[in-house]
C-alpha cells in the first residue's frame, strides 16, 4: 500500500510533516503549562499578601496552605469546591480559597461543634475531614468542612483557641 492516509503518497511514519506537528503538540503543552503554573503563582501571591495584610505572625497559630474547600452546608451542592488556605488566628477561622477567590471568616465565638466525619454533602473520603458547625451573624446555624493534611492536629489547636475565646458558661 505505501501511501498514508491522505492518498498522497507521503509516507507518514517517516515524513517531516509528523516531526513538525509532534514538535508543535509539544511547544503548545510547553506554552499551556507555563502560562498556567506563572498564573498559579500569581495567586499564591495574591493569597500571601492578603493573610500578611489582615494578620501579623503572632496572630497566627496554625495553618494548612492545601486545605480542600468542601462547601458550606447552606449552599448543598451548588457551589465552587477548591483549594486554599485555612488559617486558624487568635480569634478567628480564615479560609482564603486560590481559585474562584473566595473568602470565609468565622469568629471563633460563633461555633458551636467540630467534628471530623469521613462524609461532608454528599462527598466521602478515606480520611478524616475538618467540619466546623457554626452560628452565622443572623443567628442561622451552619457548617463548613475542608479536607487538610493533619486534622488531629488542626482540631486540637482550634478546640483549645476556641475555649481562649469563649467565656465559659454557667450551669
Amino acid at each position: 500500500m505505501g501511501k498514508g492516509a491522505s492518498g498522497a503518497g507521503v509516507e507518514w511514519s517517516s515524513s517531516m510533516l509528523t516531526l513538525y506537528v509532534v514538535l508543535a503538540i509539544g511547544i503548545l503543552v510547553i506554552v499551556g503549562l507555563a502560562v498556567i503554573f506563572a498564573r498559579m503563582r500569581k495567586i499564591r501571591k495574591e493569597c500571601r499578601e492578603t493573610i500578611a495584610k489582615r494578620y501579623n505572625s503572632q496572630d497566627i497559630v496554625c495553618h494548612d496552605n492545601l486545605a480542600n474547600y468542601l462547601g458550606l452546608e447552606i449552599f448543598k451542592g451548588k457551589q465552587s469546591r477548591g483549594k486554599g488556605v485555612l488559617l486558624l488566628a487568635q480569634d478567628e477561622l480564615y479560609f482564603f480559597r486560590l481559585h474562584p477567590v473566595m473568602e470565609l471568616c468565622i469568629p471563633l465565638k460563633r461555633i458551636i461543634r467540630i467534628v471530623t466525619p469521613t462524609k461532608f454533602l454528599n462527598i466521602s473520603s478515606p480520611t478524616p475531614l475538618l467540619q466546623v458547625n457554626f452560628k452565622q451573624e443572623d443567628g442561622t446555624s451552619n457548617s463548613v468542612a475542608w479536607k487538610i493534611g493533619d486534622v488531629t492536629s488542626f482540631t486540637q489547636s482550634l478546640k483549645l483557641q476556641r475555649k481562649k475565646v469563649q467565656p465559659r458558661r454557667k450551669k
